[in-house]
């Protein structure tokens, strides 16, 4: 089957990868149906955002060198630096395969925080590090799926994947900064990996255990409070689930703090 299909987009016919089809319709699922303003980040060649505007919202985008996107309002932005854009200009903003390769999560999000409207969306992808057949090979070889052996030292800064951080990281990294997480999914699974399920009472065990009962006292991780209790529970619940288990991409969407 061939991976890709051509579509139009402001007038253009260009050719999307099916997996990349698969991701956006997810994307799309948490975009309201009226017009909205929304804001991409590190967008490329800006396939998504372009079907967006087609879908008739109010689009802008970024990248680090501006890639003169036609039919598009494009801005040059450093995600490791401010973006020079207003305070609360957006409905939502949009982060695809981008997030792992900044400085700093935080400031990142902080960010995305800054421009969203209160109550806006912050739909944001990245690998999953912590799916099965990730876990196994880091048991292997100390390494993850997304970085399967050291970055040379001749790459610049954020050109790999500098930041490859796992679900409950990133979860914490949200809320600390003041978002709320809605859904977490992935969209693109291997179906051989469906094998990998057989495994997951023994992980769930595993899991539950490390989460609310080892070291229940532990300095910055402790176990006693019930609201610690029950985030463990849902990161335990999220972790488990099987899109995280085996999905090899995260799809988080977050609303910001009203």
């Amino acid at each position: 089957m061939n991976k890709y299909v051509e579509i139009t987009v402001c007038g253009d016919t260009i050719k999307k990868h099916r997996r990349d089809i698969k991701k956006d319709t997810i994307i799309c699922s948490h975009i309201p149906d009226e017009a909205c303003r929304i804001f991409e980040s590190s967008a490329g060649q800006a396939i998504l955002a372009r079907q967006l505007k087609d879908a008739g919202h109010d689009v802008s985008i970024s990248n680090y060198c501006l890639q003169n996107i036609p039919h598009i309002d494009e801005h040059q932005a450093d995600l490791n630096q401010e973006i020079a854009l207003p305070d609360e200009l957006f409905d939502v903003v949009i982060c695809r395969e981008v997030i792992e390769h900044v400085e700093s999560v935080p400031h990142t999000l902080r960010q995305f925080n800054r421009i969203l409207r209160p109550g806006g969306t912050l739909i944001l992808t990245f690998p999953n590090r912590l799916q099965f057949r990730s876990r196994f090979y880091h048991l292997l070889t100390g390494f993850y799926r997304g970085m399967k052996s050291p970055i040379n030292l001749d790459v610049p800064f954020g050109e790999a994947h500098i930041n490859l951080i796992g679900y409950p990281e990133m979860d914490y990294f949200l809320r600390k900064t003041g978002f709320e997480v809605e859904a977490v999914e992935s969209s693109y699974f291997q179906k051989s990996d469906y094998l990998f399920l057989l495994f997951k009472p023994l992980i769930a065990l595993a899991t539950y255990y490390y989460l609310l009962k080892y070291k229940k006292k532990a300095q910055e991780h402790e176990k006693i409070r019930p609201e610690d209790i029950s985030y463990n529970k849902l990161i335990a619940k999220h972790l488990l689930s099987t899109d995280l288990f085996i999905g090899k991409d995260v799809i988080i969407t977050a609303k910001k703090s009203l």
